[in-house]
């Protein structure tokens, strides 16, 4: 009788698990932090033209 090997396939499901956690976590914090530099370039734009 062969055995039946799972390590790869729980590796590949605890991995995706992983990742699937970190883009939750990191995907708002980007957004976040593109948001927040847009409009500081925006903010520093206007003061500069204005001044």
């Amino acid at each position: 009788m062969v055995p039946v090997i799972h390590r790869p396939l729980n590796a590949v499901a605890s991995t995706v698990a992983m990742v699937r956690n970190a883009v939750r976590i990191l995907f708002p914090l980007a957004i976040a932090l593109a948001i927040t530099v847009g409009g500081l370039l925006v903010f520093f734009a206007l003061v500069t033209a204005v001044f």
